[in-house]
C-alpha cells in the first residue's frame, strides 16, 4: 500500500456516495450511452505477464468515459437550473461529455479551456452545440469560468468532484464486473480522480478483494502527492503529454474515496505512456489518446505490481487524440 493510503480518519465525517447511487446512475444513463466492450489482447497479455483485457471507453460516445458522469449530472437538474445553463472547465474530454449531455437535456452549456487545448476537442465541444471560451492557462480558464458563473447564474459541473460525476463514472465498473467476473486487478488512469473514485467505490462494494491501482503521469502526480501528504494538494505546475491527466489538484470527495478504497497509485513517464499508446495501436488496432494509454504503461513497466497471470483490466479511458499531434507521437 502506497504511503499516505493507510489513514481513513479524514473520510469519517464526509458523506460518500453509495453503490445504490451508482446503480441508479446506470439506470439513468443507460438509454443514452454504450455498454463499451471489454476486449483481450494475447500479445499484450504476454508482454505484461497478465490475463489482460481492455475496457474500451475510447469507444464511448464523445470518445471517453466523461460522458457517463456528465450525463448523470445533467439529467438530475431541475427545470430552474436547466434554464440558467451549465458551465465547466476542461482540457477537452469533460467539456465534450458535458456538451453532449447538455444538448441531450436541452441545456445551454459553456466550456472554459486553456488556449493550448487540443483543436479536435475544441471542435467537438462546439459540434455538440456548446460555447467554448479560453484562457491563457487552465488557471485563467477557471477564473473566467468563475466570473461567468457569477454573472449568469450558470451551474458549475465539476470534471471530477461532484458526487453525480463520480457515480456516473462508476457505472463502467459495473460493466467490467458483469462482463469479466473473474477480474482480480483493475488499472485506472487518474486525472482529477473522479474516474478511479467511482470505479473503486463500485468494485470494492461488490468484490472487495479486487485490487485497484491508479496511474498518474510523472508531470502531474497530483493524487500521489496528496496521498503522501494525507490531504488534497494543489501542484504549482503540471506538464505531460497526457492532457486528460493534467489536473493540478483534486478535491475532498474523490480524495476521500481514493484514500479509503484504492490500493496503490503509481507514476509513469510520458515516454512510457507513448510506448503504450503505440503498442495499443499496433497490437490491438485501437486508437487511444495518451491519457487512455497510461494504465497499460503501468503494466508494461511492472509499476502496477500485478501478480503473474492475474485477471487484469486496463481502462482505455479516452480516444480523442488530435491527428496532427498524433504524427509527432508516433
Amino acid at each position: 500500500m502506497s504511503q499516505g493510503m493507510t489513514t481513513e480518519e479524514s473520510t469519517d465525517a464526509m458523506h460518500l456516495p453509495t453503490l445504490a447511487d451508482i446503480y441508479a446512475a446506470k439506470i439513468r444513463i443507460a438509454p443514452h450511452l454504450w455498454h463499451t466492450p471489454l476486449f483481450p489482447s494475447g500479445a499484450l497479455s504476454q508482454m505484461t505477464g497478465t490475463n489482460l483485457r481492455f475496457k474500451g471507453e475510447h469507444l464511448q460516445r464523445t470518445g471517453s468515459f466523461k460522458s457517463r458522469g456528465a450525463l448523470n449530472a445533467a439529467l438530475q437538474l431541475d427545470a430552474q437550473t436547466r434554464a440558467r445553463g451549465v458551465v465547466t472547465f476542461s482540457a477537452g474530454n469533460h467539456g465534450q461529455g458535458l456538451a453532449f449531455a447538455a444538448r441531450l437535456a436541452g441545456i445551454k452549456c459553456t466550456v472554459f479551456m486553456p488556449k493550448t487545448a487540443v483543436p479536435s476537442k475544441i471542435d467537438a465541444i462546439r459540434g455538440y452545440g456548446a460555447d467554448a471560451r479560453f484562457g491563457d492557462t487552465i488557471q485563467d480558464a477557471i477564473a473566467g469560468m468563475q466570473h461567468f458563473a457569477d454573472e449568469t447564474g450558470a451551474l458549475f459541473i465539476s470534471p471530477f468532484a461532484a458526487p453525480e460525476i463520480i457515480t456516473g463514472q462508476g457505472t463502467l465498473a459495473l460493466e467490467i464486473l458483469e462482463d469479466f467476473p473473474e477480474v482480480e486487478q483493475i488499472i485506472v488512469p487518474i486525472g482529477g480522480g473522479g474516474l478511479i473514485a467511482g470505479v473503486a467505490l463500485a468494485v470494492k462494494s461488490i468484490k472487495p478483494d479486487v485490487r485497484i491501482v491508479g496511474v498518474e503521469p510523472e508531470g502531474a502526480p497530483t493524487l500521489y502527492q496528496s496521498l503522501r501528504a494525507g490531504k488534497p494538494m494543489t501542484l504549482d505546475s503540471v506538464q505531460t503529454v497526457a492532457d486528460g491527466l493534467a489536473a493540478p489538484w483534486t478535491s475532498p470527495l474523490p480524495f476521500a474515496i481514493i484514500q479509503r478504497y484504492v490500493d496503490d497509485v503509481v507514476i509513469v513517464t510520458d515516454d512510457e505512456i507513448l510506448t503504450a499508446m503505440r503498442l495499443i495501436m499496433g497490437r490491438c488496432k485501437q486508437v487511444a489518446e495518451p491519457s487512455g494509454s497510461a494504465a497499460l504503461a503501468a503494466l508494461l513497466t511492472n509499476k502496477a505490481a500485478v501478480p503473474h497471470g492475474a485477471h487484469t483490466v486496463a481502462i482505455l479511458s479516452g480516444g480523442n487524440v488530435d491527428l496532427q499531434r498524433l504524427k509527432g507521437m508516433l
